[in-house]
């Protein structure tokens, strides 16, 4: 694991800017965590884009049809197709937190052949964001999602959350973004 970021991490506690203030507290009380990711932290030399970008986290992964779980899943197998630590470890110990079983999150990160343990839903989902983080997608793809029983309002909540994840593996890694003390 990384032990310095490209970017010193702010403390939210002895942040003087009042977005970033603002943003820090709304951070640590909505993601649910009692704290403010390093991500975040990392963020704190662009107040607008800090706001931003916490307001496109918070759009995709805390509002909407599908669950949290549900998107955090795609986070973890988005990051480990881009072999990007950070959200993957990050997001798996959410995962864990939020009592997601063991069993589960060892296939989110592991290739187990054909035999699964995970909802059919899931089952459709996860391919699917493999898939998309590597590979151009086509409508076949997206055929498979609905056969799922997945409405058109959360096959986009699913590509959202790619999207979401494909930014956050490539700043993470760019600005050397620690993990969390997990």
């Amino acid at each position: 694991m990384r032990e310095a970021s490209g970017f010193p991490l702010t403390d939210p506690m002895s942040a003087t800017d009042p977005q970033v203030r603002r943003t820090f507290d709304v951070v640590e009380q909505e993601l649910g965590f009692g704290m403010v990711p390093n991500i975040f932290r990392s963020m704190a030399y662009n107040p607008p884009l800090l706001a931003a970008n916490w307001s496109k986290f918070k759009a995709t992964i805390l509002v909407g049809d599908l669950p949290r779980t549900v998107k955090e899943m795609i986070g973890v197998v988005v990051s480990e197709v881009n072999k990007s630590e950070y959200a993957r470890l990050v997001h798996l110990h959410s995962l864990s937190v939020q009592g997601v079983p063991e069993l589960w999150l060892k296939q989110l990160t592991v290739q187990s052949g054909d035999e699964t343990d995970l909802p059919d839903s899931l089952a459709a989902v996860l391919p699917f964001a493999q898939r998309a983080a590597r590979d151009p997608l086509s409508i076949k793809d997206y055929s498979a999602l609905t056969k799922a029983g997945f409405t058109n309002k959360e096959i986009f909540e699913v590509v959202a959350s790619i999207d979401l994840f494909q930014s956050v593996n490539a700043y993470t890694d760019l600005a050397c973004v620690p993990v969390d003390a997990l």
